[in-house]
């Protein structure tokens, strides 16, 4: 699959803030499900992996989910696997299907629908953990819903302003459940044993379909996302049969009766025949993210991860949305000043992204001919003067060219890595630049070295404002306060005139 990541690179990356959808290009990534926590800066993006070869793994073969989180909304930190396939012991190989987080109290619980070996039907499952990005364990170590019907997938979750808890689902039929305060459980006294069957009428849902075909103006299919503005309960789901659009309906109650409003997003040229959405409130704007095709190899079994911005009338009413290849624009300018994540993208192409949370997360993979970009990055007026890495390389074989704004642009280092004694021997070195740049700029990495081999790995870079000869002082040693070093790294109370650090900068006192 490297190959079709490899071959993107010369067109995603060629330009200055370029085309932004989709959100992730390294690897393909659908079903998303955003999400923003309180008392927490970044919007989340809980995805599958699409991991088909064609001849290979045919059909949807997912074997883990991920996370992605953004402050700027064009530059995304992927967290590696947060949640793999094997964490749920009865599931079944490539089946890691659509999901959704939610937190409650201290724990954040991510449901998720998997097979059983040697079953076809799926089965919704959840995982929990103390960090929104995890990494996720199984919360019950067996299914949550198990009525063993088929058609039980995609859930979406919902905490009402009371903190009461919902759980809708369901492929060419509409269920939901109450969940019990725990999360893991769910109230059995409604329904049939707990679950409520939703009648897919035409006023809820503007037609049904019968015999695969849809009789009425739309009909519901799959891919329910619940949500709610104001007092109006919002139920986003994808509709029409297949190939998808996204269409909604709306209520007074998280339990209906449902009200049938229209499509959201109509069918267009985004080369799947599947949509998948959910949508978020951030930083006072609205988006809505979907799933594409766009990605370089992909389409209706490698899907890659799309966002648009998305309106309200004065009704409550949804205004229709257009899928582009330009996506949002940038909350912020991303501070190049500050230790940055190497898995903070804009965009990439040949790199893998790989660990958790517990264990580290880092981009490995690294080949001659791949690329990285990070956009909208502001260097200031006086400029950046050199480069903190933090990397591993067995061999040291690797150079890393950083440019400016595109990979034509100017080149601002030619840096070589040199071995560190293993491919997870970590040392931080900082080298100067041939080029200042200052302002807002993109900055895009390539890497050139043995055609058969990787060549370094990377966990973080930081640009200074000083040169090499004033060596960065560790981000664990010094402070975001007013504590300012000497060049030694030792703190100093009473500074004289000379030159300083003071929150990784370079101070001069005269």
């Amino acid at each position: 699959m490297k190959q079709f990541f490899s071959t993107i690179g010369m067109y995603l990356l060629s330009s200055c803030l370029c085309a932004q959808n989709p959100i992730v290009s390294h690897c393909y990534t659908a079903d998303p499900a955003p999400a923003v926590f309180e008392n927490n800066d970044s919007l989340y993006v809980y995805c599958d992996e699409d991991m088909n070869v064609p001849g290979v793994n045919d059909f949807y073969y997912m074997e883990r989910w991920r996370v992605y989180s953004t402050v700027d909304m064009v530059n995304w930190t992927d967290h590696g696997v947060a949640m793999p396939r094997t964490a749920f012991t009865w599931g079944r190989e490539g089946t890691c299907w659509a999901s959704q987080c939610v937190k409650k109290g201290e724990r954040y619980y991510w449901y998720i629908c998997i097979s059983k070996p040697n079953d076809w039907r799926h089965y919704i499952g959840v995982g929990w953990s103390t960090k929104p990005s995890g990494p996720f364990r199984d919360a019950r170590r067996q299914p949550l819903i198990d009525t063993g019907t088929g058609g039980d997938i995609d859930p979406t979750v919902f905490i009402d302003d009371d903190g009461k808890a919902y759980l809708y689902w369901g492929n060419n039929k509409l269920c939901y459940a109450k969940l019990g305060s725990s999360m893991l459980t769910y109230d059995t006294s409604i329904g049939k044993n707990g679950i409520v069957e939703v009648p897919l009428t035409e006023s809820a849902f503007g037609g049904v379909k019968v015999d695969d075909k849809v009789v009425g103006k739309d009909c519901y299919e799959e891919g329910p996302w619940l949500d709610k503005r104001g007092d109006n309960y919002y139920l986003i789901y994808a509709a029409g049969g297949v190939p998808e659009h996204i269409s909604y309906s709306m209520s007074k109650s998280p339990e209906g009766p449902w009200e049938y409003k229209g499509v959201v997003m109509s069918q267009q040229n985004t080369n799947s025949f599947t949509n998948h959405s959910g949508i978020v409130h951030y930083k006072d704007k609205d988006y809505f993210f979907y799933h594409t095709g766009w990605a370089k190899g992909g389409g209706g079994f490698n899907r890659s991860m799309a966002v648009e911005e998305m309106s309200f009338r004065s009704d409550g009413t949804i205004k229709p949305v257009t899928a582009t290849h330009q996506g949002v624009k940038a909350l912020c300018t991303m501070n190049p000043y500050i230790q940055q994540q190497a898995e903070t993208l804009n965009a990439a192409t040949g790199i893998s992204v790989v660990g958790d949370e517990s264990k580290g997360v880092y981009v490995s993979d690294i080949q001659t001919g791949d690329t990285m970009r990070v956009a909208n990055v502001d260097f200031g007026a006086e400029g950046a003067k050199s480069i903190t890495l933090r990397v591993a390389s067995e061999k040291g074989s690797g150079t890393l060219v950083i440019r400016q704004d595109h990979s034509r642009g100017k080149v601002l280092a030619r840096i070589k890595i040199e071995a560190t004694g293993g491919d997870k021997v970590w040392e931080e070195k900082t080298f100067d630049l041939s080029s200042v740049p200052t302002g807002i700029h993109d900055v895009h990495f390539s890497f050139l070295g043995s055609s058969t081999t990787t060549l370094f790995n990377w966990d973080w870079w930081q640009f200074n404002e000083f040169t090499s000869a004033i060596e960065a002082v560790p981000e664990s040693t010094r402070s975001a306060s007013s504590v300012i070093y000497n060049l030694q790294g030792i703190p100093v109370k009473s500074p004289t005139k000379g030159i300083y650090i003071k929150n990784g900068k370079k101070l001069s006192i005269k």
